[in-house]
Order: C-alpha cells, then structure tokens, then sequence
C-alpha cells in the first residue's frame, strides 16, 4: 500500500528527527510525495530549516518517492480549494484519484479530506500509533513534541495532546 504525505508531517517530524519512526509505522507501505511537496521541502531548506535536509535524502535515496502526477491529477489538484497549498493539493489529488490515504497536519486539507472521503491520518493519530504499535515509548512521542515545539514551533491543543496520550483500552 501506498500512503501519501504533504509537506507538514515530513517537516515536523524531521525537526524532531523522527522520520524514521514514520517510516517503521507504515513499514507495509511505502510513503509517498508529490513533485510539489518536495519543492516544498528544497524551498525550505533553501531558507535555512536545515534540519529537512535528511528527508530530501530520503527523497534523493528513493525511500521516500516522488509520484508523478497523471493530466487528470494535476487537473484535479488545479481545481482544489485556493487556501490550500500547491503540496496539499497535489497529495490530495494523488490520494483522491488513486484511493492513497494522506498524512496531513493542515486543518483545512484534513476537513476537505473527511468530507470528500478521503482516508486522512493527521499528527495526533501519527505521533499515538508510535506508542500504541510500539514504534517509540510514550516517553519518546513526549520528546518528540517537545522538539517539534522548540524547531517549529509547533503547538498541540490539550484535547490533541489528549487523544495522543489516552490510555488503551484493554482487549477482554
């Protein structure tokens, strides 16, 4: 299976050296970019987020794959709400036409997905399947946010942090 990230989760979680922990998560699969998502990613390297540079490695290396859009995918991506980014669109085009879920943090690329069927795992779900599957420690998601808070910046509501930390239910 194919799994399609946007520029978002690939740049958080490189600020929090945790791309590799997204990569044993979807180890089944493959996670996947559009061209304009690694543009996205260069660009930002080019304004000083150095820290991305491992994920166009990755890229580079072909573990994390640039999908090439058919005509009717740029077509769609072309037609998708303005507010969203080129990135964004692309994945959700991607995701749509192909049936690929999309990894996504963006709010509004997140409710565009829930309403037009689009499977979608935002970072709450992502950064609460490393613990429950066992990929990190609780301790280690902690880390992780502290991290993405200190490099991004990045700010998680309680009712997020919530969601990622609720205990398991057990299994009878």
């Amino acid at each position: 299976m194919t799994v399609v990230s946007d520029t978002n989760i690939l740049s958080s979680l490189a600020a929090a050296d945790a791309v590799e922990a997204l990569q044993r998560l979807f180890a089944r699969s493959t996670v996947s970019i559009p061209p304009a998502v690694r543009d996205e990613l260069q660009a930002a390297i080019d304004r000083g987020r150095t820290y991305l540079a491992s994920v166009i490695d990755a890229i580079a290396a072909d573990d994390i794959p640039v999908l090439t859009l058919i005509d009717d995918e740029r077509t769609l991506a072309a037609t998708l709400p303005r507010r969203l980014n080129a990135g964004e669109c692309e994945a959700i085009a991607l995701c749509q036409r192909r049936r690929f879920p999309l990894l996504s943090n963006d709010r509004r690329a997140v409710r565009y997905c829930q309403t037009n069927g689009i499977d979608v795992v935002d970072l709450p779900a992502i950064l609460r399947l490393f613990w429950t599957r066992q990929i990190t420690t609780r301790a280690d998601v902690k880390q992780i946010i502290t991290r993405m808070e200190q490099v991004e910046r990045l700010t998680l509501s309680d009712a997020q942090r919530e969601a990622i930390f609720a205990s398991q239910r057990r299994r009878r």
